[in-house]
This record gives structure tokens, sequence and C-alpha cells, in this order.
């Protein structure tokens, strides 16, 4: 989007970037970002990022802005910014319960909210992060019990070191990718260390997007994600969505991303001013 001339999310001269995934990166003269995103972006791209501490106002081109723990994945932020017709939210993607190595996610009061809409629509109903958890331990152990090998699809930024560092809480090794090891390798820069990863480990993790031949069979083989099996998401789901409004407050809602047709319909039946936006809008308030 594009607010006042400067990037949410979209490249432009001066633009913020809220996460270090690939599908929000951004192009720009200068990137804002918090510490952890500049770091892990720049295992995959290049970009001068200026570096912005949580609850810190700083300048997003003309405009008067602050960062909040966003909670999706390390370093992952929602922006807040003072416009002439009053204050708006950007979430990014968020969650509104803690995950293990993601900040605890904050969002402020704002007149105006872009909120992502990923799973905003009710069928979305994820279990608790902790619920979750005991879920893909009892699959692990089950696993282990029957003699086979758990292997686990995730995706490798994020997801991967949150499932790690639940199974290295529990006492189980695991054998990750390169990639997610490199992941790994940023994240214990900012103080989540794992210490269970072995080259025979007692779980393989892989990354979602390889070859699954027989994850839809095979009773062994399980994909961690919102869309997955096991709902253990980076993502809010429906409820939590509704949560995040609540605690906003805002005016006029505008939702953007995967269900945002039918979330806008959704906020606008329970009497809220909403509007569905596409990722690179202008708006104009």
């Amino acid at each position: 989007m594009i607010i006042g001339k400067v990037g949410l999310d979209s490249s432009a001269r001066f633009t913020f970037q809220s996460h270090a995934h690939t599908d929000h990166f951004v192009s720009g003269e200068v990137i804002f970002a918090t510490r952890a995103t500049k770091y892990l972006s720049h295992l995959r791209k290049g970009g001068f990022y200026r570096e912005i501490d949580f609850g810190k106002t700083f300048y997003l081109g003309d405009l008067k802005a602050k960062l909040y723990p966003a909670g999706h994945m390390l370093g992952s932020a929602g922006i807040k910014l003072w416009l002439e017709g009053g204050t708006l939210f950007y979430t990014g993607d968020t969650k509104w319960f803690k995950l293990r190595t993601a900040e605890k996610s904050r969002f402020p009061r704002a007149d105006f909210l872009i909120i992502e809409a990923t799973f905003g629509v009710p069928r979305f109903t994820f279990p608790s992060p902790r619920e979750a958890e005991k879920k893909l331990v009892a699959f692990v152990e089950e696993t282990l019990d029957r003699g086979k090998r758990p292997v686990l699809y995730v995706n490798q930024m994020g997801k991967a070191q949150e499932v790690m560092k639940i199974l290295d809480v529990h006492g189980y090794t695991v054998r990750p990718s390169g990639t997610m090891l490199k992941v790994a390798k940023v994240y214990s820069k900012f103080g989540i260390k794992f210490g269970n990863v072995d080259k025979d480990g007692e779980v393989v993790l892989r990354s979602y997007r390889s070859l699954k031949v027989e994850n839809s069979f095979s009773p062994w083989e399980l994909t961690v994600s919102g869309f997955g099996r096991l709902k253990l998401s980076n993502h809010a789901d429906f409820w939590e969505l509704m949560r995040i409004i609540e605690k906003i407050k805002p005016e006029k809602i505008f939702t953007v991303y995967g269900f945002a047709d039918e979330f806008a319909r959704i906020l606008r039946g329970l009497g809220y001013d909403a509007l569905p936006i596409k990722s690179d809008s202008e708006l104009k308030l």
C-alpha cells in the first residue's frame, strides 16, 4: 500500500517492510524495518535498511510513525502513522497469541486500520499455540514409539524455527535444512537459542515447498501450517482478527490479503465501516 507517498510493504522511495518473508520484500531508497527483519532479509536480498526499535517515534518520509510488535515471526512489526485526517495502524502479518520465537504483539488505538485477512473467515478457527504444541508433541511421540522418523513440512523462515524451539523445549533433536539453520543462526543473535540440532536428529524438518509424494498418505509426515493438518499458525485466525479490531477500535477498516473481500463483508454485517483493498493500492485518507 502507498500512504502519503510512502510504502507499507510496497516499494517506494521511503518504505516500511513489516517482516522478512519474501512476499513482503520491498525496494526503496530507504527501507524502514526492525533490526531482526534487516538481518533476516539480508539472507536473501540487499537494500539499505534503517533499523527502528519498537516503540520509538521516527519519521517515514514526512509522516510521524511508530512500530509495534506484530507477533508473526521474529522482528515482525505493525506500524502506526499520524496523518492529517487521524491515525492509521497497519498490522502487516500478525498474531494475537504469543509464539515462542516472536515478540508478543501489541496493538495501539487508531482511527483507521489496515488489517491482514489471510484467515479472515470464521471457518478458520485454530487451537491456541500451546494446544497446537501439545498435538505436535503427541504426533512426534507416537511416531517415534512406532519406530518411525517423523517428518514435518514447514515454512523455512519463521515456522521452522518455532517448531525447532518447541521440540527443543520438549527434548527432541531435529534435522533441519541448510536454509533453516541459516535462519536459526540469525535467531540466535537475538537470544533465541536452539540446542537440539543434530545431523541424525529424531525429527526431520523439510520445506513445505518440497515434494510431498506421500504426505497425504503417510501417517509419519505432517504439514504444520494454518492450511496444513496441524494448525500451528503464525497468522491470526478469524477470532484473533476480531480481538485485534476490538483492541484498536478503528472508525474505518481496510482488509488486505487472503480473504479480504469476505472479511470486509462480514465486518460490514457487524456494523463496521469496512472495505477490501489490494496490496498495491494507493490510499488517500
